[in-house]
């Protein structure tokens, strides 16, 4: 958490575009959610014998609801996903004004590997958190929040029993996540070796060739 931390000042930066972005992850869910309804309510009325509206009255409100979530998920992402851009920008930014500046003896503790790893594979990693990963967060928090309340309203019984699976989900995502992470870091010490292998190969053609 304490890595998450030092990407306050950026996220401070950019909170308007998270705000926004957030609005339309909501929205988006609004009117995702709300095509069942009109689906139920058609449904119910055929089943009745008595359509308060033609079928074609709500198939016509079920492609208006689809396109306007279309729209909404467009710019939740084009939002999003550009504010996570533009922080990796400032992210480059800062620490290639950070290497220029360090003294010698921080290029002698550090491997040329380690910091081209941390230039290129650790920033993607941070844009695909605060791009991607947070959209995705929120978009999965308000489905399942409104889901809920929409599947309760419906059969309360039949919503506690589909939510039995949940504390067994949670265990295994949860070691699956450990495991990712644990792989990730082997993968990123081993992007590190061959980085500083490569390019200790170049150096020494170089001197070679000197």
């Amino acid at each position: 958490m304490r890595q998450l931390a030092r990407l306050k000042p950026y996220l401070v930066r950019y909170r308007g575009s998270y705000s926004l972005g957030i609005l339309f992850v909501l929205l988006t869910n609004v009117f995702t959610l709300a095509a069942p309804l009109v689906l139920k309510r058609a449904v119910d009325e055929l089943r009745a014998g008595s359509l308060a509206y033609p079928l074609a009255a709500y198939a016509a409100a079920l492609l208006a609801l689809a396109l306007v979530q279309a729209v909404f998920r467009y710019y939740m992402r084009k939002i999003m996903i550009g504010a996570s851009r533009l922080i990796e920008y400032d992210l480059r930014s800062d620490l290639f004004a950070h290497l220029q500046g360090a003294p010698l003896a921080y290029y002698e503790r550090n491997r040329t590997g380690d910091l081209m790893a941390r230039a290129t594979n650790d920033l993607n990693a941070v844009r695909m958190f605060l791009g991607p990963a947070i959209m995705y967060m929120a978009n999965t928090f308000f489905t399942f929040a409104f889901g809920l309340a929409m599947m309760v309203s419906i059969d309360a019984r039949l919503t506690l029993l589909s939510l039995l699976p949940f504390p067994v989900l949670s265990v295994v995502v949860n070691r699956l996540g450990s495991a990712m992470h644990a792989r990730y870091e082997k993968i990123q010490e081993q992007y590190s070796d061959i980085t500083t292998h490569v390019q200790e190969n170049l150096s020494g053609i170089r001197v070679v060739k000197a």
